[in-house]
Order: structure tokens, then C-alpha cells, then sequence
């Protein structure tokens, strides 16, 4: 699986979901509200990336719906009343998502009614938030349809019931409006967010960088959400040139992430009180989860200088999201398997660990946003020269990019330009095996920091460059909180079998022995 070929792969998925007698709504999942949104922020960063085709009479559709799910006196996304085949629901969780669309269309299609609604929703937002960063309802229209009964989300709205995470209403919130404001140029998105990133610097993060104890063991969130949330404060330290969001975010990097993040990838959905449970008795994961790490990880690599977060972004994308996604091998795999035509491409909620691959379009919408971002990240012209910060293959107006991963690994690349050549080489590559040579002859490795550098004198356009390197094994264990043990075996950042294992549509070949 190469990385453009899984993404579209989604980018197919997210098509074969909408539903043509609701006017290509994506209908049966949880809200089509949050599916919506999150489709359009998908396939409009997918086009972008890769010039992937949206179909006109799909994207025309969609763009009606998303003009009736937001045609209100609040200017937000809500499900209308009235339907009798879908709830209505009161829930904060998709604000997120409402700001993400908006921001998109302002970019990709410089939507003039976009704009429009952008700063309507934004308004309603700023309305109903307390000077405590707790919810005024009495400030929403919307509120008035609900009284506390089933039509609440009570996973979402806060209520006195229960403690309700403000990550998971406005602190995903954050890296959005970052992205509103620059598309739109709205100093109200960065008033905003400047207000929520204040807050959640003291709310979602100790100053060690641990996980709050409140948010970590007795609040009900999820750990996407936080994940997005230290995503937000990172971008906006970074826009803002405010080094004490961005130090935070370090510290939680390396303090608080790991609790969060298995190395092999497992990420729960649940982050303190326990809600969903997989077939083992494990916290069900999911792989949204996982791309949520992956996209904390680019860019903590891309904007804080820690490059060896790279590696972290391709171990997530290899050892759990490549193998997470259904295609076409799982359904031949599994052949006694009722496997919908439209699971194909998807990612979702695992019934086991490591096993029980699930699908559903609000998943696969937020990996394929952040394999679009990761895609766009793999290679830069800087100051220096033509840099290649990650292993996959990618091509544009400067470069080509092959990555095998055969008996070694061999990165080739070819410059489409005159100019220095670095190349980061993975922390975890044995320095001993490492060579590169240009066109077809060896040449003397110069490292500068974890990057092989090739002066322009060296390199000519559409000279052939390869990088080599030995893909080092090893084995790995880590316990769930279950009681079980899984042991892992690793070619490079790759997971090459694992045992025990469970089926149906297992993640990895089983090993034979632990």
C-alpha cells in the first residue's frame, strides 16, 4: 500500500456512502450534520492533494444540503425537525466540523456564501460560550427543542449528570478556526480561537505536560478530540509566534502523548470514564484516533524542528492505518464475511485490538484529511535546497519520489530541479547500513543533522538519487488493560505479525509464536 493509493482508496469510500434518494446525503451513520461537514473537509483537501475527482452532480448536491442543514436562526449545523428518518440532535461536538467545511470552501472553492455563513457560525459560537468556557444554551434557537430527554446527546453536551470534557465541544475547535482565519482573513476566527487556546493551555494540559488527572480518569471525552485540541494550541503558538503554547505542546509530546498512543498504533476512543468497550474487554479503538496522533506528530515535525516526529508520523501510517483500512484483499481474505460493497476504503471502530477492521464516514473523512496533509508534507523546497522529510512515493514539479521496502529499503528520488538535496534518514535505520549514491555511483554520505545532504554540485536535474538502508527487526510486547498481552514482530516501522490474533479481518499475519 502506497500512501496516495490508500487515500484515494478513502476518497472512494467517502463517495460510495452518499446516499442518492437523500440527495447524496452520506445518511446512516451517527448525524448526517457531522458526516457532512467532515465530508466536504475531506474531499476538498483530497482534490487538492492528489487533483482526486469529486463528481459535479455530488458536490452540487452537497452543497444544497449543507445550505439546508445550516438554514437556521443559528446559522449552525443542527439535523432539522420535522424528519422521520433522522433524530434531531442537540450536540456541541460537531461545531468542529461546521468550521472545518466553511473553511475549506473559502479556500478551495473561494465560496462567497461560505464566507457568509463562516462568520454567522462563528458569531453563534462566540454567543453561547460562558465567560467559564461552559455553555449557554438559553443562547442557541435550537436549544428550545430539547428538553433533556433522548433527543440530547448526552455524550456531548454537558450536563449536571455527568462531567462532560470541554475538549470534545471547543478545544477541537481551535485548529480549525486557525484554518478558517487563514483562508478568510476573519480576525473573529483568531479572537476565538486566542480565547479557547488560553483556556485549554490550563484546562487540557498540566504544566509537566501530563494529561490532567480529571481529563485522563473521571471526564467523559475522547482522545481524538485531545489529540485535536494539542493540535490547535500547537498551530496557534506557531501562527501567533507565542513560544509558551508551543512548549506545552513539547512537553505533552513526550510526557502525555504515550498514555494516549500505543506504539503500534492502538488508540482507544474513550479518554477517562469508559463508554465503549471492544469484544475483548478492551477500550474499543478506533482508527481515527490513530490518524489524530499521526496528525499531532506532522506537525510537531513540521513546526517545532523535531524532525525525528517523522518517524513517528510513518510508524502510525504503517503499522496502523495502512493495515486498519478494509480493501479489496480483506474481502477476498474473508470470503464467508458479508463485507458491504462500501466498506471498501473505510476505517472505523475495531471489534478487537487488532482485528474486526470497522468502516464509517466520519473515520475515514478525518484520515483522509490528515493523509492529504501528511501527502503535502513529504517533500519541500526550503532555503536549503530540495528537502524529503518522508518515505513514500509522491511526485510534483520538483521531485519523484519511490520508496521500496524489499530486502532493504530503497528511496529513490529524482529532482526536477537544480538545487542541494537533503534527505532524512529514519532514526531507527542501523547508521552502519546507510549509503546513497547519484546515478548509479556511490557517493560519500555527509549528514547534516538526520538529513543526507547532496550539494548542487553533485546533483544535476533528473540525476538519480538512492538512498539505502537496513529494515532492522525486532520484537515488541504491550499489555491491555484487560490482561492481555500482545507480542508484535517489526520489519523497520512496519508490524510484520502479531500474537496472539484474533478474527475476523485482522490487522497482521499471525506469528507462530510469541
Amino acid at each position: 500500500m502506497q500512501l496516495r493509493e490508500s487515500m484515494e482508496l478513502g476518497g472512494q469510500h467517502l463517495l460510495g456512502w452518499l446516499d442518492p434518494e437523500r440527495d447524496y446525503l452520506p445518511t446512516g451513520s451517527w448525524a448526517i450534520t457531522h458526516d457532512l461537514a467532515r465530508w466536504w473537509d475531506a474531499m476538498l483537501r483530497l482534490e487538492s492533494a492528489t487533483n482526486f475527482v469529486i463528481p459535479a452532480h455530488m458536490e452540487g448536491a452537497n452543497l444544497r444540503n449543507l445550505h439546508w442543514l445550516t438554514d437556521n436562526a443559528d446559522g449552525l449545523l443542527w439535523v432539522p425537525t420535522g424528519l422521520d428518518w433522522h433524530p434531531i440532535k442537540f450536540e456541541l461536538h460537531s461545531l468542529r466540523e461546521g468550521i472545518l467545511t466553511f473553511a475549506a470552501l473559502a479556500q478551495y472553492r473561494n465560496n462567497a456564501w461560505a464566507h457568509q455563513a463562516g462568520r454567522k457560525y462563528l458569531e453563534s459560537i462566540r454567543r453561547g460560550l460562558k465567560p467559564d468556557f461552559t455553555w449557554d444554551f438559553d443562547q442557541f434557537d435550537y436549544a428550545r427543542y430539547f428538553t433533556g430527554g433522548e433527543n440530547e446527546d448526552p455524550g456531548h453536551r454537558p450536563s449536571n449528570e455527568g462531567r462532560f470534557a470541554l475538549t470534545v465541544q471547543h478545544g477541537r475547535c481551535i485548529e480549525a478556526l486557525v484554518w478558517y482565519y487563514e483562508a478568510t482573513g476573519d480576525a473573529l476566527a483568531m479572537e476565538l480561537a486566542e480565547d479557547l487556546a488560553r483556556f485549554h493551555l490550563a484546562y487540557a494540559i498540566a504544566p509537566d505536560g501530563t494529561i490532567p488527572d480529571e481529563l485522563a480518569h473521571r471526564a467523559i471525552g475522547d482522545r481524538q478530540s485531545h489529540l485535536y485540541t494539542l493540535c490547535g494550541l500547537l498551530l496557534f503558538g506557531c501562527k501567533t509566534h507565542q513560544s509558551e503554547y508551543v512548549d506545552a505542546v513539547v512537553r505533552t509530546y513526550r510526557a502525555g502523548v504515550p498514555a494516549l498512543v500505543n506504539e503500534c498504533g492502538w488508540v482507544a476512543h474513550d479518554m477517562g470514564q469508559a463508554r465503549f468497550l471492544d469484544q475483548s474487554g478492551n477500550l474499543l479503538a478506533n482508527t481515527e484516533s490513530t490518524g489524530a496522533a499521526a496528525r499531532l506528530a506532522l506537525w510537531m515535525a513540521r513546526y517545532t524542528a523535531h524532525t525525528e516526529c517523522y518517524d513517528d508520523v510513518e510508524r502510525l501510517v504503517r503499522a496502523r492505518l495502512f493495515p486498519g483500512q478494509i480493501t479489496q484483499a480483506d474481502i477476498h481474505a474473508n470470503p464467508d464475511i458479508e463485507i458491504p460493497p462500501r466498506a471498501l476504503g473505510g476505517w472505523g471502530g475495531n471489534d478487537y485490538p487488532h482485528a474486526g477492521k470497522g468502516y464509517n464516514p466520519s473515520g475515514t473523512a478525518e484520515i483522509v484529511h490528515t493523509m492529504s496533509a501528511i501527502y503535502q508534507h513529504i517533500s519541500a523546497l526550503e532555503e536549503a535546497g530540495l528537502v524529503v522529510y518522508m518515505h513514500f512515493d509522491y511526485s510534483d514539479d520538483a521531485v519523484e519520489i519511490k520508496s521500496d521496502r524489499s530486502a532493504e529499503a530503497t528511496l529513490a528520488v529524482r529532482p526536477r530541479i537544480h538545487d542541494n538535496v537533503l534527505i532524512r534518514v529514519p532514526g531507527w535505520a542501523p547508521p552502519e547500513s546507510v549509503r546513497i549514491e547519484v546515478d548509479g555511483r556511490p557517493a560519500a554520505l555527509r549528514m547534516v543533522g538526520s538529513f543526507a545532504y547532496l550539494g548542487r554540485r553533485q546533483v544535476g536535474v533528473n540525476s538519480q538519487i538512492v538512498l539505502r538502508h537496513a529494515l532492522p527487526t525486532r520484537r515488541t510486547q504491550e499489555t491491555m488493560a484487560a490482561g492481555d498481552t500482545y507480542h508484535f514482530a517489526w520489519r523497520g516501522d512496519q508490524i510484520t505479525g502479531v500474537y496472539p490474533n484474533e478474527w475476523p479481518l485482522p490487522f497482521y499475519p499471525t506469528l507462530e509464536s510469541s
